[in-house]
């Protein structure tokens, strides 16, 4: 016959749970910092592919206008500057090489280069971005 211990005795042997009450608070002081630094630099990092993405199309669509026979190279820059300017990018920098695209003979390919600071679209402005500068170029030929 297999004798239990009656039920008084069943919990009077178990030793206290340990005090954990303060746990939390400390896992969540040493761990918000870094979640904090990871939202940041993901933002800043989205930030940056933004305006790659932006001075691509940019680039696209400049070398796309000054291909055509009827469109000159500054109305060309100035479609480039509209681009940027609806996705709010400062301080963009086009570059034509050859420097004249107009006096292009037909057929000639050229390249529109853009770049932007790095910090254009910044959200907190102390990013890893901050002095770097973000170029894309386009070639194309001349109709």
């Amino acid at each position: 016959m297999l004798l239990l211990p009656s039920r008084k005795m069943r919990g009077r042997h178990k030793a206290p749970p340990p005090n954990r009450s303060g746990t939390a608070i400390v896992e969540l002081a040493v761990c918000l910092p870094f979640l904090g630094l990871m939202i940041f630099a993901s933002l800043e990092g989205a930030n940056m592919l933004f305006v790659r993405q932006a001075l691509v199309q940019s680039a696209y669509e400049t070398s796309k206008a000054s291909a055509r026979v009827k469109t000159t190279q500054a109305q060309a820059e100035v479609i480039g500057r509209q681009v940027l300017a609806a996705r709010r990018i400062d301080n963009p920098t086009f570059t034509f090489t050859p420097a004249d695209v107009d006096a292009l003979a037909p057929g000639t390919p050229f390249t529109v280069s853009v770049s932007a600071p790095g910090d254009s679209r910044s959200i907190t402005g102390i990013g890893p971005f901050n002095g770097l500068t973000i170029q894309a170029q386009a070639t194309m030929n001349k109709e």
